[in-house]
């Protein structure tokens, strides 16, 4: 006679225990996620809090530096005012001492032999009319007006300007006379235009009286730089 053996609550138990490990897994592995989750979240927001603090300080930093930007538009501005103010100075103080310094490189300009008779100016525009013992004085009188120029150093003759040279040598009119080199863009000139309109022989020339010298009556026209 055989035995049976009932399994099948056996089989119930292991059912019933294999069911509470997986639900015991289950719970494992979302408390787990969710431990995860929250460190992953936890992370993400002091990076995002860090980002939000450094983000902060940069605008912090932008306004500091646009308020220095600010002021140092503000200061270019009142340097461009002070450079107009020292510009308007400037030809002020050339416009003192410009016709100065043209009267006496007029003076510096005639020759020994020679005399200026008439002077008159009109913006810029000057006729001079005067006389000399011969017509070499007035040529010698048209070289120096038209080689008459100022220096840093003062009055000065241009000796020599060769074309594309970056310096000019002039003579300075001086108590030592002496040849320098300056650059040419140190070198103004006092007339230009200098033209001869007419010269005439004095009348009776040639009916003088003894030890009477005759003389040439020469006009000249030339524009004047007063901006020295």
């Amino acid at each position: 006679m055989m035995i049976r053996i009932n399994l099948l609550p056996v089989r119930a138990v292991k059912k019933r225990e294999m069911g509470r490990q997986i639900l015991v897994l289950f719970g494992a592995v979302l408390l787990a996620g969710g431990i995860g989750n929250y460190f992953w979240f936890s992370s993400r927001d002091d990076v995002y809090q860090s980002n939000a603090r450094a983000l902060a300080s940069t605008k912090a930093r932008i306004a500091d530096l646009d308020k220095v930007i600010g002021e140092v538009k503000n200061i270019n501005n009142r340097k461009a005012e002070v450079e107009k103010k020292l510009a308007v100075l400037d030809e002020l103080r050339k416009g003192r001492s410009g016709p100065v310094r043209l009267l006496d490189a007029l003076a510096t300009s005639v020759p020994k032999k020679a005399w200026l008779k008439g002077f008159t100016e009109e913006r810029g525009s000057v006729k001079i009319s005067g006389s000399a013992v011969s017509h070499d004085e007035v040529a010698e009188l048209m070289r120096n007006l038209n080689s008459m120029v100022w220096t840093p150093k003062g009055i000065g003759r241009l000796v020599e300007q060769r074309r594309e040279a970056k310096t000019s040598r002039v003579e300075l009119v001086s108590a030592e006379v002496a040849i320098e080199e300056f650059p040419v863009g140190d070198i103004k000139p006092f007339f230009n235009n200098v033209e001869l309109k007419s010269t005439v022989q004095a009348a009776g020339a040639g009916k003088q009286q003894p030890g009477q010298v005759s003389t040439v009556d020469f006009d000249i026209t030339l524009t004047a730089n007063y901006a020295i």
